[in-house]
């Protein structure tokens, strides 16, 4: 399914995005400017090891000091787990976004030119 460009209305200058970019040679200066976002791994192991001290704090008697880590812990989890969300949802987007090489601009096929 072929989409026409919201600028020009061509729709055999439309490409995928991440084609494009692949298809760009190491050297270009357009390189840097297309590059997809940067990806982010889930990182738990802080969050991990507060929770298993906070959970060592509740069983030795020192319940809110535990209890406070314990919180902690699944703040600092669930402020990771929204990054790495985030960064994959910029990586999908980045994905669908198709490029017109006469305009040379990006958009979405659902919403136009971004």
């Amino acid at each position: 399914m072929a989409f026409a460009c919201p600028g020009c209305g061509m729709a055999e200058q439309v490409v995928k995005l991440d084609h494009y970019y692949l298809a760009l040679p190491d050297g270009s200066a357009l390189k840097s400017s297309f590059a997809p976002p940067a990806t982010r791994a889930a990182s738990y192991g802080v969050p991990l090891v507060v929770a298993a001290a906070g959970a060592f704090f509740v069983i030795d008697d020192a319940r809110v000091l535990g209890l406070l880590l314990l919180l902690t812990a699944g703040v600092v989890a669930f402020v990771v787990s929204r990054g790495v969300d985030e960064a994959r949802r910029a990586r999908a987007s980045w994905e669908r976004q198709m490029f017109c090489r006469h305009c040379a601009i990006c958009f979405l096929p659902e919403t136009g030119p971004e």
